[in-house]
C-alpha cells in the first residue's frame, strides 16, 4: 500500500472513530508521506502493528469479531446488496474490515479467515477504486449500518 493511502486511512479512522491495524507490507509510521497525508491523526488514532495477520484475525474471531473482506471474490456480494448479520447491525459484534491491496487484493491466507467478502460495484471502465477511497466507502457504510 502506498504510504499516502495509509495516511488517508488514518484520517478516515479519526473521522469515524475506528482503530487501525497495520500488517503485511503496509508502510508504518513514522513515515513522512504517511504523516503528510494523515496530518496529525497518526498521533491521535489508536493503531497497532501486527506481524502475523492470520494469527491476529484468528484471535479476534475467537473473541467474537466479525471479519469482512473488501475484495471481489467468487463469493463476494455487492456492498450495496449485502446485509450484515444482526449481531453486527445491532452493534453487538465488533467488525474488522480488511481492504484489498490495489495490486494483489486480500491475501489468500486472510481470505480463508473472513466471515464474508463484499465488493464495490463498478459501473465504468475501471475495475476498482483507490484502496483508501474504497475503504472510506465501506467504512462509512459500516458506520451507517451500526447506527453511526
Amino acid at each position: 500500500m502506498d504510504p499516502r493511502n495509509v495516511g488517508s486511512v488514518f484520517r478516515l479512522a479519526d473521522a469515524t472513530g475506528a482503530r487501525v491495524v497495520l500488517a503485511g507490507t503496509t508502510p508504518l509510521p513514522p513515515n513522512t508521506k504517511i504523516n503528510k497525508t494523515a496530518r496529525s491523526t497518526v498521533a491521535s488514532v489508536d493503531y497497532r502493528v501486527e506481524h502475523d495477520a492470520v494469527s491476529y484475525l484468528r484471535a479476534r474471531k475467537r473473541a467474537g469479531a466479525f471479519v469482512l473482506a473488501l475484495e471481489w471474490t467468487d463469493n463476494s456480494e455487492s456492498l450495496l446488496q449485502y446485509t450484515p448479520p444482526t449481531s453486527v447491525s445491532a452493534g453487538r459484534q465488533p467488525v474488522i474490515l480488511i481492504p484489498g491491496s490495489e495490486k494483489s487484493g486480500v491475501a489468500q491466507a486472510l481470505l480463508g479467515e473472513v466471515d464474508a467478502a463484499v465488493h464495490l460495484p463498478m459501473y465504468g471502465r475501471n475495475t476498482s477504486l483507490n484502496v483508501a477511497m474504497a475503504t472510506g466507502v465501506a467504512t462509512y457504510w459500516l458506520v451507517a449500518r451500526l447506527g453511526g
